[in-house]
Parts: C-alpha cells; structure tokens; sequence
C-alpha cells in the first residue's frame, strides 16, 4: 500500500512539473519512477558492499538484512534521490524557461547592451 502511494506521489510530482513548463508528463513519470527505484538499487547496493567489506562475505548470508529497518532506509534513499532528480529537472526547466524568454523571436536583429 506504501508503495502505491510513493508512485502516486511521484506521478503527481513530475506530472505537475511537465505540465507547468509544457514537458511530456510521461516521460517525466518515468524518470521519477527510474531514479526512485534506481536510488533504492544503488542504497542496496552500497550498504551491500560495506558489509562485505566490513565483516566478510558470510555477514550477508545471515538474516539481518530482512529487518524492517533496512527497508524503510532504503525506500528513504529512494525517495531522496527522487526528490534531487525532480529539483535537478525543475532548474534545467526554468534555466530553459529563462534561455527561451531571452532569445525568442522578437529579439533577433537586436543588439543587446550590457
């Protein structure tokens, strides 16, 4: 049930944020999506490796990674590089926005004083 609420948070995030600046809302879901799995991957992936390195491959075999605890610091390191991918695309958006408000078509010819 978390989890269908996470993806609803992030479609209604990244939707709002295409439509605002006239993006595909499908596109920006989907890499809302991909960087929230993707954070989780890489969270795993690192905590998986410290253990290794810290206390020998056999300290992975045991069962102390099907704690609750693991999953809700991994889904928080989803969710942060979620949110980091969503300001990443907000500034290219408006850095965009602005490019677009200063060189449109009424100003070709003009010379710009600085």
């Amino acid at each position: 049930m978390i989890g269908i609420l996470l993806i609803y948070w992030i479609w209604k995030g990244f939707a709002n944020l295409a439509l605002e600046y006239d993006k595909n809302k499908w596109g920006y879901f989907a890499i809302g999506i991909v960087s929230y799995y993707g954070g989780t991957l890489v969270s795993g992936f690192i905590v998986g490796l410290l253990a290794v390195f810290i206390s020998g491959v056999d300290s992975v075999n045991d069962d102390s990674f099907t704690n609750p605890g693991w999953n809700i610091l991994f889904v928080l390191f989803g969710a942060l590089a979620c949110y980091g991918v969503y300001r990443l695309l907000e500034n290219k958006c408006e850095k965009e926005k602005e490019l677009q408000k200063k060189e449109g078509i009424d100003s070709i010819g003009v010379i710009e004083e600085n």
